[in-house]
């Protein structure tokens, strides 16, 4: 037996299969990253709704003043349901890398009314989707305004 009548696959062939192989399951997994960013933000931005929300029926319902902090350095927003400060009574959320956060060091939700008595809004850039997210107050009402402006 000869090695001439031998057939099979050269080094450049085997490689070459390899790489295709490899780019059939690197594609997926790189998709599913950015589709991934995408929840994560959108779950964000419900959270924080929700929580504001919340923290302004709060301030209504247990007839005390609520507060929503926001920490521009660390990108993070607290929510305080009691004037103790009680760290059970807080909710903490982090903004997403693919957000820039602006807003107020610190609204407070009158107790009775939910009102803050100011113009206070909160804006969210993503800059992926070139996005500008605005949750703005309205006097009076003490209601929120959810705007979503393309850049």
């Amino acid at each position: 037996m000869t090695l001439k009548n031998q057939e099979g696959f050269t080094l450049i062939e085997s490689l070459l299969v390899l790489f295709i192989c490899t780019m059939f399951m690197l594609l997926p997994t790189l998709a599913i990253k950015k589709t991934q960013q995408v929840l994560m933000v959108e779950h964000f931005l419900s959270s924080f709704e929700k929580k504001m929300l919340f923290t302004q029926q709060m301030a209504v319902v247990e007839m005390t003043d609520t507060q929503i902090l926001f920490f521009k350095q660390k990108q993070q927003i607290k929510f305080l349901l009691d004037k103790n400060n009680h760290p059970t009574n807080e909710a903490i959320l982090n903004v997403p890398t693919a957000l820039k956060a602006d807003g107020p060091d610190k609204i407070i939700f009158k107790n009775g009314s939910g009102n803050n008595g100011k113009l206070a809004k909160f804006s969210f850039l993503w800059g992926e989707k070139n996005q500008m997210i605005e949750f703005q107050f309205q006097m009076g009402s003490g209601r929120y305004v959810k705007k979503i402006k393309q850049l």
